[in-house]
């Protein structure tokens, strides 16, 4: 009868052990899933910040001359 109460016991620790692992690793896949869309969040932020820069690069006027051209125009700010 004693073996039996030791097997039980074993098993007992066993699983305990096993559930605890199983836990930390699911909190770390947590973790780990929260940082990547947080990065991928600040990403788009960032590729959105630079389409806006190198639109306005791209279309702004090259010479002094378009410039005036545009200011006479009205277009500018537009």
């Amino acid at each position: 009868m004693m073996y039996i109460y030791a097997g039980l016991g074993v098993a007992t620790i066993a699983a305990l052990t096993l559930f605890g692992w199983v836990l930390y690793r699911a909190g770390r896949n947590a973790a780990r899933v929260r940082s990547e869309q947080q990065n991928v969040t600040e990403a788009n932020a960032q590729n959105a910040t630079m389409a806006r820069m190198n639109e306005a690069a791209a279309s702004a006027p090259q010479t002094d001359d378009e410039l005036l051209a545009k200011l006479r125009d009205g277009k500018e700010g537009q």
